[in-house]
């Protein structure tokens, strides 16, 4: 399961992305700001949408099998 912690600390770290962003004028960290929203959303996306299943393996054609 997942750490509720992790999900709390991505979303603060989204927050405080998105306030580096609003409160800037500088386009260095206008640029900064757009980086770390993209990978504050994709660290909350990853955690809070589980994986897929693993592929299964391929089955072999009936013809090749002894």
């Amino acid at each position: 399961m997942l750490e509720r912690g992790e999900v709390v600390a991505a979303r603060a770290e989204l927050a405080d992305a998105y306030r580096l962003f609003n409160w800037t004028t500088d386009p260095r960290l206008i640029d900064e700001a757009i980086h770390r929203i993209r990978i504050a959303e994709m660290r909350l996306d990853y955690l809070t949408h589980p994986a897929s299943a693993p592929p299964q393996a391929p089955q072999s054609l009936p013809w090749l099998t002894g």
